[in-house]
């Protein structure tokens, strides 16, 4: 189960719970306006207890399709979520900051 709420200041948004394959596209349909749109997008993501394979895909659409137009901006990850980001190449994106 993944709750998604969307904010304002910053603007992202705040996920908690599984990122995994039953819920990417839940992911996916939150985050693609945002993208859309361009800028700096904050993901919260304090509350998130696991990140599979299949959210890392989402993320690294989100860095391609914002390429030059903004960031993603990772707030507060656990050690497993960072550790997967490292091991999954993430740190080869510009676009992307991890703040922890």
């Amino acid at each position: 189960m993944l709750e998604i709420a969307t904010t304002d200041d910053p603007r992202g948004l705040r996920l908690a719970g599984e990122v995994d394959l039953a819920t990417v596209k839940d992911l996916t349909a939150a985050l693609e306006p945002h993208v859309r749109e361009g800028g700096d997008i904050t993901l919260d993501m304090t509350g998130v207890r696991f990140l599979g394979s299949s959210g890392v895909q989402v993320l690294i659409r989100a860095l391609d399709t914002l390429d030059g137009r903004g960031r993603l901006i990772l707030t507060h990850p656990g050690s497993s979520v960072r550790r997967l980001l490292e091991v999954m190449g993430l740190d080869r994106f510009e676009n992307l900051e991890v703040r922890t």
